[in-house]
């Protein structure tokens, strides 16, 4: 056999083997996303859920709010809410546990982390309203921009931005805001 074949075939090997390692590191890297349905106290501790809901051509609410495992709150009302400015509340442990198991129930590290205007595809509708979802724990985070105009968001991320508002009890803060939003809205069928 020449050099040059043995060569070749020596790069041969090395390519299959880097690729095999790739690929089976990506496989795993799913398996590394914590566990969201049964986390421990120390677990529990390294979570962190951010909603912020970004207003809309209209009277949507804008106001951020962030629930810490230790079951601090901190919201900041920016506009169209009952409170702006920042305030600070308290939810109890159990509350972020049932809270974490829903992000488990919806598979939310699998969602999707873009539903913008620029990336939606199908149904689009305008003028509304943004909420950008995202959780972190033992330094993992996934983040969700979720444009409410675009028809391809699965139902169970609304349900989940709701949850998060009720269990945090945003509506202390923000006021009913069940009538606000957008002044109109156009939709069409959005093409690639």
């Amino acid at each position: 056999m020449s050099f040059q074949k043995l060569v070749f075939m020596v790069s041969l090997v090395a390519v299959g083997l880097s690729s095999l390692v790739i690929k089976s590191a990506l496989s795993h890297g799913g398996d590394q996303t914590p566990d969201l349905s049964s986390l421990s106290d120390a677990d529990l501790k390294t979570v962190a859920i951010q909603l912020e809901r970004i207003g809309c051509y209209g009277t949507c609410p804008a106001y951020s709010l962030t629930i810490h495992g230790d079951g601090r709150i901190e919201y900041n009302g920016k506009s169209h809410v009952k409170e702006t400015g920042t305030r600070d509340g308290r939810i109890e442990v159990d509350k972020i546990r049932e809270l974490a198991s829903q992000f488990a129930k919806i598979k939310f590290w699998g969602i999707t982390a873009d539903y913008s205007e620029a990336k939606c595809r199908g149904r689009m509708c305008t003028d509304m309203a943004t909420v950008v979802t995202e959780i972190s724990i033992k330094g993992v985070t996934h983040r969700v921009n979720h444009y409410y105009g675009c028809g391809r968001a699965p139902k169970s991320l609304f349900d989940l931005e709701s949850a998060i508002d009720k269990s945090a009890n945003s509506e202390q803060w923000t006021g009913d805001v069940s009538k606000a939003g957008p002044f109109g809205t156009t939709c069409w069928e959005k093409s690639k």
